[in-house]
């Protein structure tokens, strides 16, 4: 097989770098950001970067669907083992809620801080910092790992007592119908979501045509995270990686995988720790891709400015955002990117649950950022009672800040 580098693993990462790249300069170009589609339709009724991300995730189920279905890809065995039998949910949604909480407090997901760090923020060159040193924590500290791996693995549901071996939408109908095959199941799934998340960002701005930048960004990102998927697990990308794992040294993050952003933190970390070959990994160099790609379109548009923190107030928020989503990634096993798109992307449980925990956790921390700012002098009670009644889990006539009765008051009626 030709090499562009004698070594495979070069090949390998030369390949993470252009999807990196790639990334990187869609989502700066596009304004692609996971938090600021939350925040816009949350604050502003504005759906446009929502339907952005709802597009990736329809491309790349589709990519992914289709490839596995050609026989191109085996998403079963991934370097994060999002279609595993074992079922943590909790974790799953007890990670989400904390990522999402801290891409509000760090004013951006992992996306948006890679792509704010190649236009020269220094305020989301500490959070990712603080994101690594978390991750690093989680991973690599002894007792933290055992708390990730054992206290939260409770409670825990394995699929194999029901006789059904992966996690994901297509083998869970499969196994629960007993009918059609596998790879049916899973091609049928893909497409009837992918078909309704394509319906509902149509709903969602009243059948309005997608902004141009929107439509260009959703559909940019869903390819890329497909591209990472078929460089490292199509045949080709398969032999690289057998041929380095039989170096003297073989490098480490090996597998299947596409794009995810705060496991890569830490790895960056190890390797400014003990430089060495074997110790770049597919995710840190395509992190690093990322923050050059939006470097170069910074540049080129002339909005590469550095910026510093304002206050100590505003550093202290960016520490804590930057805590909550270094540890909500790892608890989840993944951000916004690596679970919300990438296992997403593969259709499995719990990608989907901490996606749902991600969106979540953002909602309401900018609800409670919104009515604190408008409200100073309200209660606690009447904050609780509003996100409740913006949750649907009471009825909206029992909203303390209605438009028509702004006074932080719970309406008469409405039980206690």
């Amino acid at each position: 097989m030709p090499l562009l580098f004698d070594n495979p693993w070069l090949t390998l990462l030369a390949g993470a770098a252009l999807v990196g790249l790639a990334f990187g300069a869609i989502a700066a170009a596009t304004r692609y950001c996971n938090t600021g589609a939350v925040s816009d339709w949350v604050l502003t009724g504005d759906p446009g970067r929502m339907r952005a991300w709802l597009l990736s995730i329809a491309v790349a189920v589709i990519g992914v669907a289709l490839l596995e279905t050609g026989g191109v890809l085996d998403l079963d065995q991934t370097r994060v083992n999002y279609r595993g039998a074992e079922f943590p949910w909790l974790r799953y949604l007890l990670g989400g809620l904390l990522f999402g909480i801290g891409m509000v407090l760090a004013g951006g997901c992992t996306t948006k801080t890679l792509v704010n760090i190649g236009s020269g923020d220094m305020k989301s060159l500490w959070a990712y910092a603080v994101v690594g040193l978390t991750a690093a924590v989680l991973l690599y500290w002894p007792e933290g790992r055992w708390f990730i791996d054992q206290t939260l693995a409770w409670p825990q549901l394995s699929l194999e007592a029901v006789s059904i071996e992966h996690q994901d939408v297509g083998a869970l109908l499969a196994g629960i119908t007993a009918l059609g095959s596998l790879e049916h199941w899973r091609l049928a799934t893909a497409l009837l979501v992918a078909a309704g998340l394509v319906a509902w960002l149509w709903r969602m701005d009243h059948g309005r045509r997608m902004r141009r930048a929107d439509v260009i960004g959703g559909l940019g990102i869903g390819l890329v995270i497909t591209a990472g998927w078929l460089w490292t697990g199509s045949a080709a990308g398969q032999a690289l990686m057998s041929e380095a794992a039989l170096a003297f040294d073989p490098p480490k993050g090996t597998g299947t995988q596409s794009l995810s952003f705060v496991a890569p933190a830490a790895e960056a970390l190890r390797l400014a720790e003990s430089p060495a070959l074997e110790l770049v990994t597919f995710g840190i160099v395509a992190m690093l891709g990322v923050i050059l790609g939006a470097g170069f379109w910074a540049v080129a548009r002339g909005h590469f400015r550095l910026q510093g923190f304002r206050s100590w107030s505003q550093f202290a928020t960016y520490s804590a955002g930057g805590l909550l989503m270094g540890t909500g990634g790892i608890i989840a096993m993944g951000c916004s990117v690596g679970q919300g798109l990438s296992g997403s992307s593969t259709l499995a449980l719990g990608s989907l649950i901490a996606l749902g925990g991600i969106v979540l956790g953002a909602f309401v921390t900018l609800k409670v950022m919104l009515y604190r700012a408008l409200y100073p002098e309200s209660r606690r009670r009447s904050l609780a009672c509003a996100l409740m009644a913006d949750l649907r889990l009471i009825p909206r006539r029992c909203h303390p800040f209605r438009d028509e009765d702004p006074t932080g008051e719970r309406p008469s009626g409405c039980s206690r």
